[in-house]
């Protein structure tokens, strides 16, 4: 007997470590006590949704251990509670009433779980309806309605985002929890993301070192992993069509859930011809060029792109796997690479094709999430393997150092590689939570193609961080951390043939071995004296380990229509970084003013030399610098209703910077912008919805400019849309209609690729979209 005893101990010992218990919350109106139907709870570990039934309960099945839970509805402000699941468990959540939308999302940091009043830094959500993709034809532009958050654009399809002035290697954007990586230093090189597969976001304003590691220094953007799927099939299609260009874009997701395995697939399309811009010509340098049919010549472009994820739910700890593919070839306006002549740009052609100049990317993507429960808390574990392949093709030209085969039109080929860990253990102890994590990844690119721009080089950047949060008292609460980390730099010196002297060499790039250590640090503290009031202070102490481009690039950039060189000798980028928040909310009103203030010890930064470069066609040069500078600015914004189905809103944003060295400002900064905003429900009721919303963007000019750099006059846009939602049998629908630049206004963006060359960006665009969900 002594086996079968033996036998009925163990698996009874197994059955109560994943024993499930029955998790029943109820949602309450603050102010009615009312039950709120169709409400919504996540938990935050396993990305499970369950809605409250008609009398606003809902009900799980868990196993014991400590969770984050969430809670939203429409018209009430959303909420969080941390709790210790030991025994079947029933409680009332009390939600609070408001008409201000922007509230009703509930913002969570990531990692350690303070939510929105206790936060210090500001952090914004932002849930991305399927209609309101269609919008912006790259993730960037579709960012660039928050306050404080621009684009940096390159014509069609390529853009990255801005954050108080802050870019490229200065901004971190993080896809389902690892780093995108697709040689975010070239000012040319779009985010490698498929627009309509962003539904949740996270955007952080300010120093996110500390956490997110060195290239977090200016901010942080977050796509978020899709909730897990309901039980069976579901899904949804999205299509679009721009006027200006000819856009056409579709895409499908599909979602299939059985008990606790999960599969969801995407696959989207788009294609567009030359887009048109209100101007039929332009002056460069004293000469006047053509724009024909107010076209800009090869601007065409496609984009086809795919991603196929795995689930699975287990009681002990939570799995998801995903693929991912992204392609696009995209034209070049050939003005922009050289110098522009009316024989490149006068004859338009076939505005549909892709002629040379052009860039190709593929970026491909392997990734593990795996959440493990180690007793009562977890150890979040993310892995991934990413490829970038770009190619940037052009007719041959040597730039005189050597022969090239005049059927070879690899003008540059970039093969990036890396691989990426993110893990952290978060606990609690005392009332105070506690995060250990560490940031890895190492990478490795190798050049081709019959241009030079930078060696083939290998980088490591890694690090520990822990951080800690907890409260002083129910009124204030604090936050801090610190964090330790090394990286390292190797690129092989590289030498050419010289024009002059064939049987001579000249070094393009040096022998590179360079070594950095350095850590970061923050504390911060969130006051919120009642309900309608929110302080929040945070100070850090972040760096920077300089890129590859900037320590060894020397070569034309002919997507940027500059010569870049890097410096060798440049140390890390450390600043010290002020962060303010003052946030004023009733029931119908909130108000919220951000301001910052940075300041740099070694400000990295590339400078507009006076000389143009001894090549061919190879522009201005530019050369990477490094100087003491300020950084300061922030946001003002506000939200309004008047009456119920009356949305106003307003968004400011201003950065003022200056080279302390030269007292000059620094470059690529963007100008004093506003955006004014009104939102009328004509329909809202819990089957129709019809909305209308008008806009308007204020935009000054930007004339405090680096030495050779141009000033930008500034500019008004109006922009229209209205959208319609209804059911049709077991299916939503939304239709959508929008006009983009209602006065098809001529005007310069500081920050797009084509503002040295005098070129408008686009002009009226009416755009029409149809999504429809099952």
């Amino acid at each position: 007997m002594r086996l079968p005893l033996f036998a009925l101990c163990f698996f009874s010992s197994i059955s109560f470590v994943f024993a499930q218990h029955n998790l029943e919350v109820a949602l309450r109106d603050n102010e009615t006590r009312e039950a709120i139907p169709y409400a919504m709870m996540e938990i935050h570990e396993s990305g499970q949704r369950i809605n409250t039934d008609v009398f606003g309960t809902s009900l799980v099945k868990l196993t014991k251990g400590s969770y984050h839970l969430h809670f939203s509805a429409t018209g009430f402000e959303a909420s969080d509670l941390d709790i210790t699941l030991k025994r079947d468990t029933s409680f009332t959540v009390f939600l609070k009433p408001t008409f201000v939308e922007l509230r009703e999302v509930l913002i969570e940091e990531g990692i350690s779980k303070t939510t929105n009043r206790k936060l210090t830094q500001d952090i914004e959500r932002i849930n991305i309806s399927e209609s309101s993709k269609t919008d912006g034809a790259t993730l960037a532009e579709a960012l660039s309605n928050v306050a404080g958050v621009a684009s940096y654009n390159t014509g069609v399809g390529i853009a990255k985002p801005i954050i108080r002035g802050f870019t490229a290697t200065r901004i971190s954007v993080y896809d389902q929890g690892i780093k995108q990586e697709g040689q975010q230093w070239g000012m040319d090189h779009g985010l490698e993301i498929d627009p309509f597969s962003a539904n949740r976001m996270e955007i952080l304003k300010g120093a996110g070192a500390l956490q997110y590691g060195s290239d977090a220094l200016g901010g942080v953007v977050k796509l978020l992993p899709d909730p897990v799927p309901d039980n069976g099939f579901s899904g949804g299609y999205t299509g679009m069509y721009k006027s200006n260009n000819g856009t056409i874009g579709n895409s499908v997701h599909l979602n299939i859930k059985k008990d606790k395995h999960f599969v969801s697939g995407r696959i989207s399309y788009q294609d567009y011809d030359d887009y048109r811009i209100p101007a039929d010509e332009f002056t460069y340098n004293g000469f006047v060029l053509p724009v024909v049919d107010n076209r800009l010549k090869n601007t065409a472009g496609n984009l086809l792109s795919g991603r196929l994820t795995y689930g699975y739910l287990g009681e002990k700890y939570n799995l998801r796997l995903m693929a991912s593919q992204y392609k696009q070839n995209v034209g070049l306006y050939p003005g922009a690479t050289g110098i522009p002549r009316a024989y490149d740009v006068a004859n338009i052609g076939d505005v549909s094709d892709i002629d040379l100049p052009n860039q190709e990317v593929m970026h491909s993507k392997l990734y593990a999430k795996l959440n493990v429960k180690i007793k009562d808390n977890w150890l979040i574990t993310d892995v991934g393997f990413q490829q970038n392949d770009r190619v940037e093709n052009s007719n041959p030209h040597s730039h005189g150092f050597i022969e090239i085969d005049e059927d070879d039109t690899e003008a540059l080929g970039l093969n990036l590689k890396t691989l990426s860990l993110n893990s952290s253990y978060s606990w609690s102890k005392k009332k105070i939570k506690y995060v250990l994590g560490t940031n890895q990844q190492y990478q490795k690119n190798v050049r081709s193609g019959w241009e030079y721009l930078l060696p083939d080089f290998e980088t490591y950047n890694g690090g520990i961080f822990t951080l800690l949060n907890g409260d002083f008292s129910e009124k204030l609460s604090w936050s801090g951390g610190v964090r330790l980390d090394y990286g390292y730099v190797n690129s092989k010196q590289y030498l050419q043939p010289w024009y002059n002297d064939l049987d001579s060499l000249v070094e393009r790039s040096p022998d590179l071995d360079r070594h950095f250590f350095n850590y970061a640090a923050s504390a911060g503290v969130s006051y919120f004296p009642n309900d309608t009031w929110n302080f929040k202070v945070n100070l850090a102490k972040s760096f920077r380990v300089p890129v590859p481009a900037e320590l060894a690039s020397n070569g034309v950039h002919h997507g940027t229509f500059r010569h870049e060189i890097g410096s060798s000798d440049l140390d890390a980028e450390e600043g010290y970084q002020l962060d303010l928040t003052a946030i004023f909310q009733k029931k119908a009103f909130y108000i919220k003013l951000t301001p910052f203030l940075n300041y740099f010890t070694n400000y990295l930064y590339l400078r507009p030399s006076g000389m143009f470069s001894p090549l061919p066609d190879a522009g201005q040069m530019y050369i990477y610098s490094q100087t003491q500078a300020l950084h300061t600015g922030g946001e003002l914004f506000t939200e309004v209703h008047p009456i119920e189905h009356l949305h106003i809103s307003t968004a400011l944003e201003y950065v003022f910077n200056l080279n302390l060295e030269t007292n000059l400002p620094l470059p690529f900064t963007p100008p004093l912008s506003n955006l004014f905003s009104v939102e009328y429900d004509l329909i809202k009721n819990s089957k129709v919805k019809w909305s209308i919303v008008g806009e308007y963007r204020a935009t000054a000019g930007q004339n405090r400019v680096d030495r050779n750099e141009k000033p930008t006059p500034g500019y008004n846009l109006f922009h229209a849309k209205t959208t319609v939602q209804f059911p049709v049998w077991k299916t939503n629908w939304v239709l959508g209609l929008a006009c983009r630049n209602i006065g098809n206004t001529a005007y310069l963006s500081h920050l797009s690729r084509y503002r040295i060359l005098n070129l408008p960006e686009q002009g009226r665009n009416i755009i029409l979209s149809l999504n429809v969900g099952f």
